[in-house]
């Protein structure tokens, strides 16, 4: 980015602690398995169903109900924090089970987020400077922004 002489814009994205009603490898029937390891694309009336059960399960977890993992604010203040001052090398000593025990199947989303960050960390320091969080659990997710820019 430095020896480009040009503004360059990296963007990450993804939830952060949050346990979706979705299959996993270790979950799958066998059509879901054929889509996450294949491809298989979903029919139309699969996808709709997918969708209704999904914004079924928000409106529980929203209400409190249903099985879901719940959210942990605590852990995502505490990854924005990291990212904020400059820590990324901390995560390097998480292992997939501790992300997923604390924060959910799906907060490994959260490596755009680390992947954003170090593109701008191998460039020097950044600093964040818009920072925004809410725990948004009628979306069954964690949910944040953040704008940096090199602290040059």
């Amino acid at each position: 980015m430095a020896t480009l002489g040009k503004r360059v814009l990296i963007i990450g994205s993804g939830g952060l602690s949050h346990d979706p009603p979705v299959p996993t490898l270790a979950t799958a029937p066998p059509a879901a398995l054929d889509r996450i390891v294949h491809g298989q694309p979903m029919t139309p009336e699969q996808r709709q169903a997918r969708q209704v059960a999904v914004m079924e399960a928000a409106r529980e977890f929203a209400g409190g109900q249903g099985s879901l993992q719940p959210l942990n604010p605590d852990w995502d203040r505490a990854f924005l924090e990291l990212l904020d001052t400059n820590r990324l090398p901390e995560v390097d000593a998480w292992s997939n089970s501790w992300i997923e025990q604390e924060a959910g199947h799906s907060a490994h989303e959260i490596r755009t987020w680390v992947a954003a960050f170090a593109a701008m960390a191998a460039h020097g320091r950044y600093k964040t400077e818009a920072r925004f969080y809410r725990a948004a659990p009628e979306l069954i997710a964690g949910f944040a922004i953040r704008t940096a820019v090199l602290d040059v």
